[in-house]
C-alpha cells in the first residue's frame, strides 16, 4: 500500500539537541584549555597591556581600554573551538553518530551554541574583573573613565557587537577545524590569525596609536573581527566615534557599515565552510 512518510518530530529533535548540547558543555568544562584561553589569558593580557599603555601619566590612557580587553574571551573562542572541532571529528562518538539517527549538522549547531554562550559568559566575567581592577588602580573619581563610560552605553548595539564577535570567531574556528586533520597541524595558523585579530582589529592597541595611516586602515579591512569591534566601540560612545574613537583615520562613517560588513563576512565564511568542511580525516 502506501509508504509511511517520516514527519519532523519537533519534541524529539529538541530533546536530541538538548542532550547534544549538554554533552558538548560537559566536554567544554572538563577541558583545561577552555578555562586557560577564555579566562586566564584574557585577564593576564588585560592587566599587562593596561600598564603598558597607561605609562607614568594616568591621564594618558585611563580605564577605557579595559572595555576592549573584556572582548578577549570572545576572540579566544577561535583558539579554543578549532582544536575542539578537530578532536570531535576524530572521536569514536562522531564516527558512529550516523547509526544513531542524529544529524551531524545538529551536533555542529550544539557546539556553536555552547561556545557562543561561553564567549558571552566569560566576557561578563572579564568585564567585572576589569571593573574591579580599574577601581583598585584608578579609584572611582573622574580619572576612571571606565566607570563613566557606563552612562553612554547603547546596550542594543553592545549585545549585537558581542554576538557578532563571537560568531566571527566561531565561523573562523569551524572553517579551520573543518579543514584540519589534526589539531597540531592547524594550531600555528589559528594562533597567527588570533594575534592578528586582537592587535589589528582595535582590541588590544589604542585606535589613536594604530589607525594613523590610510594604508593601515585599508589593510585592517581584511581582519574579520575589525567590523564588530568597531560596532562595539560605537556602542560605548557614539558621539566620539567619528572624532576620536576610530583614531586619526576613520574606517567607517556610519554605524550600518560595520554591521553589514560583519554579516557579509559571516555569510562568506559559513558558505566557504560548506565546501571545505571534512568530516573524516584522510590517512
Amino acid at each position: 500500500m502506501f509508504k509511511k512518510i517520516d514527519t519532523f518530530n519537533f519534541k524529539k529533535q529538541t530533546s536530541i539537541f538538548k542532550n547534544l548540547t549538554l554533552l558538548v558543555y560537559k566536554s567544554f568544562i572538563k577541558e583545561p584549555r577552555s578555562i586557560i584561553f577564555m579566562l586566564v589569558v584574557p585577564i593576564f593580557f588585560s592587566v599587562m597591556f593596561f600598564f603598558i599603555f597607561k605609562g607614568n601619566d594616568k591621564t594618558l590612557v585611563k580605564g577605557a581600554l579595559l572595555f576592549n580587553y573584556a572582548l578577549l574571551p570572545c576572540l579566544t573562542v577561535l583558539t579554543s573551538l578549532t582544536p575542539a572541532i578537530v578532536e570531535w571529528k576524530n572521536s569514536v562518538f562522531l564516527k558512529r553518530i550516523d547509526i544513531t539517527g542524529v544529524k551531524k549538522s545538529m551536533f555542529i549547531a550544539s557546539i556553536w551554541l555552547v561556545y557562543l554562550l561561553a564567549g558571552l559568559f566569560f566576557y561578563i566575567i572579564v568585564l567585572c574583573f576589569n571593573m574591579i581592577f580599574s577601581i583598585a588602580v584608578l579609584g572611582t573619581g573622574a580619572n576612571n573613565d571606565f566607570l563613566s563610560a557606563f552612562k553612554t552605553i547603547n546596550f542594543g548595539y553592545l549585545l549585537l557587537s558581542i554576538i557578532l564577535i563571537c560568531a566571527t570567531s566561531i565561523a573562523l574556528a569551524t572553517l579551520f577545524g573543518g579543514i584540519a586533520n589534526s589539531s597540531g597541524s592547524i594550531q600555528g595558523v589559528v594562533m597567527m590569525v588570533y594575534f592578528f585579530s586582537i592587535f589589528l582589529s582595535g582590541v588590544m592597541l589604542p585606535a589613536q596609536a594604530l589607525f594613523t595611516s590610510k594604508g593601515i586602515v585599508i589593510f585592517t579591512y581584511f581582519i574579520p573581527h575589525k567590523y564588530p569591534v568597531f560596532l562595539y566601540m560605537y556602542a560605548f560612545n557614539s558621539e566620539t566615534w567619528l572624532t576620536s574613537s576610530q583614531g586619526t583615520m576613520n574606517s567607517f562613517t556610519a554605524v550600518w557599515q560595520p554591521i553589514v560588513g560583519s554579516l557579509a563576512i559571516l555569510a562568506g565564511l559559513f558558505t566557504l565552510t560548506t565546501f571545505t568542511f571534512k568530516w573524516t580525516a584522510k590517512r
